[in-house]
């Protein structure tokens, strides 16, 4: 039996993925199947997409239906079946289940009053997005990198509003804290430029900030990334400095029993 842990949000909303102490094979296959549930993610945005703007007609989006939810039933009995404790992982991922259960396309075959059934698959959305809350969460502690954003944002906010008094090109707020964000984040679309010298001056801070924000959550991120790639290291250094010591073990004892063996031929 696994050790249990406390709960996240992302459990409680059903999306809680393989536990942490589950036998590596799980937690493996785990991590192999994220990547293809966020392109089941984009896709149920992008079918959804299509279906709306005329680009699929109902038999395609049938299939598409029936693709979604044959994944959402191998990634279930997948993990479950590699699951130590099978229980725990269902109750962790109870979202899964109402899913396959309540998004079933064959109701929409049958009852076309049942469409409404697909909205429950956003749901999804939303749960990966809490599900990846903690490693963000755990990016943001490393060196207050938390408390430098939300100062970044008011910055910024605060900036795009000044700009809108300072500079005559930049007429209402809203088009100031566009202007600062656009900025800010170095895309430049040039929609809105400012025009007199002091509006240039306070872009040319704006320019500053952005470079120096980039910059940490890229370094931030990268450390945090480096330290997950530490930690698997050390794991695996541990489980092999294990099996040094038990092998020295087993090589004294039976260096015991051939010293016993020589002692009673004697």
């Amino acid at each position: 039996m696994v050790r249990p842990l406390h709960n996240t949000i992302d459990t409680y909303m059903g999306f809680g993925g393989v536990h942490p102490n589950e036998n590596p094979k799980a937690k493996s296959w785990g991590g192999i199947l994220e990547a293809p549930m966020l392109l089941v993610a984009l896709w149920i945005l992008l079918d959804w997409y299509l279906f709306t703007q005329g680009m699929i007609d109902h038999e395609q989006r049938r299939i598409s239906d029936w693709i979604i939810w044959s994944f959402f039933v191998f990634e279930t009995a997948l993990l479950t079946a590699l699951c130590s404790d099978k229980l725990q992982h269902l109750k962790r991922n109870w979202a899964n289940i109402a899913i396959i259960l309540l998004a079933f396309p064959l109701f929409y075959d049958t009852h076309q009053e049942f469409a409404v059934l697909r909205m429950i698959r956003l749901f999804f959305l939303v749960g990966y997005f809490t599900h990846n809350v903690r490693m963000v969460k755990t990016v943001l502690r490393q060196n207050h990198l938390g408390k430098t954003l939300t100062i970044s944002v008011m910055f910024i906010t605060g900036g795009g509003i000044l700009i809108a008094g300072i500079d005559p090109a930049i007429e209402t707020p809203g088009d100031g804290i566009w202007w600062a964000w656009v900025t800010v984040t170095t895309v430049g679309y040039g929609d809105i430029v400012p025009e007199s010298l002091p509006g240039r001056a306070f872009a040319s801070l704006l320019i500053l900030l952005g470079i120096t924000m980039v910059s940490l959550i890229t370094a931030n991120v990268s450390a945090y990334l480096l330290s997950r790639n530490t930690e698997k290291e050390l794991r695996y250094e541990r489980r092999e400095l294990k099996k040094l010591l038990e092998l020295e073990q087993r090589v004294d004892r039976i260096e015991k029993k051939i010293d016993q063996l020589i002692e009673s031929k004697k």
